[in-house]
């Protein structure tokens, strides 16, 4: 993944001060000249004899004449400014010097190729039947002959439904007609609402969401949630993967418990090691999911 930070042409963003600048100046100038004539004329009749008609138009001319260039000045100024930041801002970034916000992105971006990186270099050796280097667990109960490929954070949630419980309340209102229908009407929309909030709470979506660790063997996948419960995914307990590299997810489901998200730059890494233990060697290959791993990493 590489940051690309949006440019403008030289040209074009000259163009936004110079075309007002320009525009006022000849605008000016037209105005000045039309009034000029215009004084000239009011000036060639005797004094209090010339048409009101001049004087108004002469009256137009410099009221537009100070319009005209004002909004120019302002619009000029204010984009030359713009195209001074945008100057300043590409000299700094052409010198390596970046805001908090911009590094923070850089770094992110260098983490999704590394990890990128990695994971192609991980698929060609499961593809070669290489053994993928090993990582050192100690606060984890190891099973029998287990060893550990992957340690990283990731992001988790689980996908379940859930039951939830809401307050009908109704009232007796005792007064004028209006003011009794006022009433019933506001808890009927008070009542609606709370069945409605309480119906999206309680359908399937993607719940528990957080930052865990991940710990990846050729036995399962591991999770250390965010209250330090540890939580183990067997491969053998698995009935569906579903990985996507390229939104660098993994999707993995239970027959006995519900399905699970993974989400961060390490999972390529993880989904490879998955379905190298639920499917077998080939599907390392030739999972079709997986084959993006042998070009560039998205943007």
């Amino acid at each position: 993944m590489t940051i690309t930070w949006p440019r403008t042409s030289p040209v074009r963003r000259h163009l936004r001060w110079v075309i007002p600048l320009v525009v006022g100046v000849v605008g000016v100038a037209v105005l000045f000249f039309f009034a000029a004539q215009t004084a000239e004329e009011i000036n060639s009749y005797a004094p209090g004899s010339s048409p009101t008609s001049l004087a108004g138009r002469l009256v137009l001319l410099l009221m537009g004449l100070i319009a005209l260039g004002v909004a120019c000045a302002v619009v000029t100024l204010v984009n030359g400014s713009r195209t001074l930041a945008e100057w300043l801002r590409t000299r700094r970034r052409a010198a390596g010097r970046y805001t908090p916000d911009e590094q923070a992105r850089l770094d992110e971006a260098a983490r999704l190729r590394d990890n990128w990186a990695a994971a192609s270099q991980l698929r060609a050796d499961l593809i070669a039947r290489k053994v993928p280097p090993q990582v050192t667990v100690w606060d984890l109960a190891p099973y029998a002959d287990e060893v550990f490929f992957v340690d990283a954070p990731v992001q988790y949630s689980r996908y379940y439904g859930t039951d939830v419980t809401y307050t009908q309340t109704s009232g007796f209102y005792y007064g004028r007609p209006s003011f009794v229908l006022a009433g019933v009407a506001a808890s009927a929309i008070g009542n609606a609402s709370r069945r409605s909030a309480a119906s999206a709470q309680a359908r399937e979506q993607w719940r528990e969401h957080q930052t865990v660790r991940m710990l990846v063997s050729n036995k399962r996948i591991a999770t250390r949630l965010a209250n330090g419960q540890w939580l183990s995914f067997d491969f053998a307990a698995m009935s569906a993967v579903y990985p996507e590299p390229r939104d660098w997810t993994l999707i993995c489901q239970f027959p006995s418990t519900s399905p699970l998200l993974l989400t961060g730059p390490a999972v390529p890494a993880a989904s490879l090691l998955t379905l190298l233990m639920t499917h077998g060697p080939h599907a390392v290959a030739e999972h079709p999911s997986l084959k993006p791993l042998s070009l560039e990493a998205p943007a």
